[in-house]
């Protein structure tokens, strides 16, 4: 397994480094505003986005994707086999598949692709690249905050026996990161290849014990709702604040 991880992390960097200034691109086509100016990409503007990131939640739309995900969570909940589903996963091709999942939506791999992106993009002068970086440096912390309260509020026992399963954090990142990604890039390469990702990881937490069939659901309804939250237009006018030097500390200013 060690093996097997080593090369799927080697593989992961190539396709990352290909990946990319290609879905930059694509993020620069399908936003035309950006050249007009955009939002502020800089770091003393996060806290205050994140905060309109949370106020923006509260959608008609996020409604029914948290009414179908739960719905789907529910409805696994009564059928889910975790020692079948394991056997099943660790056949075949699915096998590899679910293994490269595992590294995918791990913290270690989410959090520098999306810090990465975002100080690649600033230094490099590419806006696209930037404000992808950005939304999923936002997504993913927003995504870890909410997944990390409902797991110590539910504290399910995992099917390996360990604690808080539910729901699942893995999953919850990778589809962030695919929420962003769709939002940002569309429906093209970029946003589907970004939730085959979130799938394979959710058939890896399953494959290696760590997670029921509706801990991976709810994870997944979790991180796309706040994935696409995230990776939303957003406007530089209305109600807005940021920490700025003052003297020899901070303070907050805003628009109103």
């Amino acid at each position: 397994m060690t093996g097997q991880h080593a090369v799927g992390i080697r593989f992961l960097a190539l396709a990352v480094l290909v990946a990319l200034p290609s879905a930059g691109a694509q993020a620069q086509t399908a936003d035309n505003a950006a050249e007009q100016g955009g939002s502020s990409t800089a770091i003393s503007a996060a806290p205050g986005d994140l905060w309109l990131d949370i106020e923006a939640l509260p959608t008609t739309e996020n409604a029914w994707w948290l009414v179908g995900g739960a719905a789907l969570a529910i409805t696994v909940h009564q059928f889910e086999d975790p020692d079948g589903a394991a056997d099943a996963l660790n056949k075949g091709l699915l096998d590899p598949i679910s293994d490269f999942g595992n590294i995918w939506g791990d913290m270690r791999v989410q959090v520098p692709l999306a810090v990465g992106a975002w100080g690649l993009g600033s230094m490099t002068d590419n806006r696209a690249m930037a404000e992808l970086g950005y939304d999923l440096s936002r997504g993913l912390l927003l995504s870890y905050g909410v997944v990390s309260l409902i797991k110590v509020g539910v504290n399910r026992t995992r099917p390996n026996g360990d604690d808080y399963s539910f729901p699942s954090g893995h999953t919850a990142a990778a589809f962030t990161t695919a929420g962003v990604v769709w939002e940002r890039c569309g429906g093209g390469w970029a946003g589907w290849s970004a939730v085959a990702l979130g799938v394979t990881t959710a058939m890896c937490r399953m494959e290696d014990h760590k997670h029921f069939a509706s801990d991976v659901a709810a994870g997944a309804t979790i991180g796309w709702i706040v994935g696409r939250t995230a990776g939303r237009e957003r406007h530089t006018g209305g109600v807005s604040w940021q920490l700025v030097p003052a003297g020899a500390g901070l303070a907050v200013a805003g628009n109103f």
